[in-house]
């Protein structure tokens, strides 16, 4: 076969690869529940790993009437993760994580149903293996593991969840300080002996036992009262709100986005600086998203869509000659993800550095797209189909002066 048409075939094989993936994603067909298409489970999934530190994807079969494939997914939260009341003392089993002898993870023990439901101790937990009967991987554990040997993650927030009960508190009560300091309080000194004066002597004694230990009085609306000699009306300044508050939410805030690898601009989305320094500051977030967004292709896009290309091949929908051979097999499930850019902040300039980088020959056509989270060849097919149609559009001049289209 010529070179040509080998690329002819490969450029065939990656369009139906892609729209076969792209069609089964947007189903509910890919979720096991039957309620989300892929892209909502990826934000499930990365929320998951966020608020609880780890979470399972497992492999599933569900082929349903009309639709392209049975391949789906499970996510099964990771607080289901625990080890099993009776296990054998010869097991190497960490938070439900069971390892073989070399430390690998062969196999997760889940808690069955929700925690409010009463099983017995045998079906409390049920043992699910890593790999199926051909060896494959079925169950992805999810996490970001930041030390060598680490069996669960941890959640996002765990440095700075204290940080955040505190600064709750605090808030909560200077919200209090602040409505107590909006009632107009007032206080009445005397050189007499009981409150509000000589006054008070003759009042309590006409009033009920149980209500002389009251010591304050109502005042209404427009109500003018009397003072006796010797007293006078004082009022109270609470302080509130409090000029310190902002400053101090505002630093501790700081301490929190320099745990978390986020600026402080975007953790609060207020920006008040320069365009250079929002810029540095959304630069510097868009590292940190980048990290992550490569985390979860690896870890689960990738996984999920050689699991659907293998039944596709598997099942006859695509033709992939010497599949079997592990080379030509990792050659045909390797892909590259494209994810979406950063929005601009001033797209004009953003438009000349392209095109001052791309005259400069320090960057290309297809990194300058890639870049902006579009795919270079089918952007080339656009552009060059618009070519074909402009052409055919185009007047064609004749002998005798006249134009034709």
């Amino acid at each position: 076969m010529p070179p040509k048409a080998y690329e002819a075939a490969a450029r065939q094989f990656e369009k139906t690869v892609e729209k076969l993936y792209e069609l089964h994603c947007q189903s509910t067909d890919s979720d096991f529940r039957r309620q989300n298409p892929f892209g909502i489970n990826q934000a499930i999934v990365m929320r998951a790993v966020l608020l609880d530190g780890d979470c399972l994807v497992v492999r599933r079969y569900r082929p349903v009437s009309g639709g392209l494939l049975g391949t789906c997914i499970q996510i099964i939260e990771g607080a289901r993760l625990e080890n099993p009341f009776a296990a054998s003392a010869e097991l190497d089993i960490r938070e439900g994580v069971e390892l073989d002898r070399d430390g690998v993870p062969i196999a997760y023990h889940i808690r069955n149903g929700n925690q409010y439901q009463r099983l017995s101790e045998e079906n409390r937990v049920f043992r699910l293996s890593r790999y199926d009967e051909t060896g494959a991987v079925q169950a992805l554990h999810l996490f970001n593991a930041r030390l060598p040997g680490q069996t669960r993650g941890e959640p996002f927030l765990a440095p700075v969840v204290e940080k955040f009960k505190q600064l709750g508190r605090y808030t909560n009560a200077e919200i209090m300080a602040a409505v107590i300091s909006a009632f107009f309080s007032i206080f009445v000194t005397s050189e007499g002996t009981g409150p509000f004066g000589n006054r008070a002597d003759a009042h309590l004694a006409s009033r009920k036992p149980e209500d002389r230990e009251r010591s304050s009085q109502k005042f209404g609306q427009g109500l003018m009262v009397n003072l006796l000699p010797g007293e006078k009306v004082e009022s109270v300044t609470p302080g509130r709100p409090n000029s310190g508050f902002d400053p101090f939410v505002q630093a501790i805030l700081r301490q929190v986005g320099i745990a978390l690898g986020l600026p402080y601009e975007v953790l609060v989305q207020h920006f008040q600086s320069s365009y250079s320094a929002s810029r540095a500051a959304l630069l510097e977030a868009w590292k940190f998203f980048k990290l992550r967004r490569t985390w979860l292709i690896r870890m689960l896009c990738q996984p999920v869509y050689e699991w659907m290309i293998q039944e596709a091949v598997a099942g006859g929908m695509l033709d992939a000659p010497g599949f079997d051979d592990p080379l030509k097999r990792r050659i045909y499930l390797s892909a590259e993800w494209i994810g979406a850019s950063m929005q601009s902040i001033d797209p004009l300039k953003d438009a000349k550095a392209d095109e001052v980088r791309l005259n400069s020959g320090v960057a290309s056509r297809r990194s300058l797209v890639e870049e902006q989270g579009r795919d270079y060849e089918k952007l080339k097919r656009e552009i060059d189909s618009e070519m074909e149609d402009l052409k055919k559009s185009e007047p064609v001049e004749t002998q005798d002066g006249k134009d034709l289209k």
